[in-house]
């Protein structure tokens, strides 16, 4: 019996037979052409396999916008743009002229300076990007060595895929398996796999280093996504104490059901408001099941994947109408276009070859620079505010002039169509350091704000939350942190205005508990967390949050922090 340590980034329990996905660039030909007369035919070679690939992209855009997370399907307009990029597939073909050989081996060389290329970039965020031009590869590859392209859709067994990462196109047709359980050598907490794992409700450990060596094909393993541990050829007393495991978390999930029909109260009583992300369509049935109040973060870039073009003001209002009416018209919070940084688009191809994507012409700053996007964006969400109350939400707002300037747009666009409704509040999202010190007087022209955990912390911290070499510092209880946070909700409740949190953070137990001891707030997360997050607030009192608060603010640096926070973690979590 072996055991392998990663990081858990779905809970639960399975125990199967391992299905191995190997990379493409494992088994290639090497081939030293011995006549210029064949280096047109591997030119000729690349270029259909380029097209494959387009075909392949295009294919799986039309099909998976209603099927994978917002966050997957934004990888492939990206995918498509490089592909046409200079630094590609003319690069393949010149290797193949200069060095005279075979496409597969002038793609092994190109991959590998990029890779050289993308490894002496200081900046994180952009060196991070190399994983997906190497699955961008691996797909060439396999259309050069005429493999099919992954399809697991008519497995007959359950199986646990153990792999070096799963890339948004292979998340497409996994997520159609009979997957059990993900396996992965690279990706964190907010990777390509663990995204897929969690919107499939089965357990994944990433970051198990050299996992596709290591572990073999058809070998009998238990994967447990609590603790991180992948173990293989199991001895009979450990498959009998995960097996009771698994049975104590079914049993947990089933009993977390009974919480659908309740509302989130604290032991004394005190109601919690709780709202649901939607990333993608077919969660708002789930939404429904579980009669989440709210919508409290809509993410309207997933619209890119219907084409290449924004979509015109027909299309998004039937498709704000169609959330509104499948919930049964209840409040939603629509983000307006969070486009440029990881999001590019062929709309405008120049932000694909900004030095720093993150800090370039992102969010609305894309918006007031090309307001026709932006006020046929606005007119479908007036439009479709007759139906119900709407939340309209600025992504990146760092400046008091952004707010002014879109307000005007909106109102504007209001005038013109003379809709006279009472049913659209306008906020912002405070994800920067700037808007976070500013808040108040954002909020003397604003409805609302939400909290954009994750960019926030990376923002302030100037952390990768996506780069393996800095992950132990992107740290949501660092003392800055809690500070903006405190300073922003008790601004918005001085003010008599609303404020939520959004993201991966809003569904931390106990970052919840903190933040319900400063003041009231409204918690917006995966529709998966909601249960969960009803099974342990119903633990303390409001009381026992503004301790918890006390004790946080008191404390000055992370690792008293983080000391804390595993003791809270210890006494409140449902362990298994």
């Amino acid at each position: 019996m072996i055991i392998y340590k990663g990081i858990g980034v779905s809970d639960g329990v399975a125990i199967g037979k391992v299905l191995k996905i190997n990379s493409a660039y494992l088994n290639y030909p090497r081939i030293q052409l011995d006549s210029e007369d064949k280096i047109p035919l591997e030119i000729d070679r690349i270029k259909r396999a380029q097209k494959s690939v387009e075909e392949q992209l295009d294919n799986i855009m039309i099909h998976s916008a209603d099927v994978l997370p917002e966050e997957i399907n934004s990888v492939f307009s990206s995918y498509k743009m490089f592909i046409r990029d200079k630094n590609f597939v003319p690069a393949i073909e010149k290797k193949i002229e200069t060095l005279q050989i075979n496409a597969e081996w002038a793609l092994i060389h190109v991959i590998a300076e990029l890779e050289k290329k993308f490894g002496q970039i200081a900046d994180p965020y952009i060196k991070a990007r190399f994983d997906d031009i190497r699955q961008l590869g691996e797909r060439f590859m396999n259309n050069l060595l005429q493999k099919p392209h992954l399809d697991l859709s008519q497995l007959k067994e359950s199986v646990i895929i153990v792999c070096r990462d799963i890339s948004p196109a292979d998340s497409f047709h996994l997520s159609q398996a009979k997957l059990i359980g993900i396996v992965s050598e690279l990706g964190g907490t907010t990777s390509h796999s663990s995204i897929l794992a969690r919107a499939m409700n089965i357990p994944a450990v990433v970051g198990v280093q050299n996992a596709t060596m290591r572990i073999l094909d058809d070998q009998k393993v238990i994967l447990d996504g609590n603790l991180g541990e992948v173990i293989a050829e199991p001895d009979d007393e450990t498959i009998k104490t995960k097996l009771d495991k698994k049975d104590r978390y079914n049993f947990y999930k089933n009993e977390l059901k009974k919480l659908a029909d309740h509302d989130c109260l604290l032991s004394d009583g005190f109601k919690v408001n709780l709202a649901a992300n939607l990333d993608f369509i077919s969660e708002l049935s789930l939404i429904n099941s579980l009669n989440i109040p709210s919508i409290g973060l809509i993410r309207t870039e997933f619209l890119f994947l219907i084409e290449e073009s924004f979509p015109d003001e027909e299309q998004q209002y039937e498709l704000y109408s169609k959330i509104l009416k499948e919930i049964n018209f209840k409040p939603i919070t629509i983000r307006t276009w969070d486009v440029g940084g990881d999001k590019p688009t062929y709309a405008f191809p120049e932000l694909a070859n900004e030095i720093n994507p993150a800090l370039g012409l992102r969010a609305i700053r894309v918006c007031l620079k090309y307001q026709d996007i932006f006020r046929t964006q606005i007119r479908a969400i007036l439009r479709a505010s007759s139906l119900g109350e709407i939340k309209l939400m600025l992504p990146m707002i760092t400046r008091i002039d952004e707010v002014i300037k879109a307000k005007s747009i909106i109102e504007e666009e209001r005038l013109r169509m003379g809709i006279k409704t009472k049913n659209i509040k306008i906020g912002c999202m405070i994800e920067t350091p700037a808007s976070a010190i500013i808040v108040e007087d954002l909020l003397d022209l604003i409805d609302f704000v939400s909290i954009g955990s994750n960019d926030l912390i990376q923002y302030t911290l100037a952390v990768d939350r996506l780069n393996e070499h800095v992950a132990d510092l992107f740290a949501p209880f660092h003392p800055a942190i809690l500070m903006m946070l405190e300073k922003i909700v008790l601004s918005a409740n001085r003010m008599n205005k609303y404020v939520s949190i959004c993201g991966e953070l809003a569904a931390d137990p106990i970052l919840q508990m903190l933040l319900l001891g400063i003041g009231e707030i409204t918690f917006s997360m995966s529709p998966n967390h909601i249960l969960q997050t009803k099974s342990i607030l119903k633990k303390v009192d409001r009381a026992t949050c503004k301790k918890i608060a006390f004790k946080f603010m008191t404390k000055h640096s992370y690792e008293e922090n983080n000391q804390y926070v595993q003791q809270l973690r210890e006494q409140y979590m449902d362990h298994f």
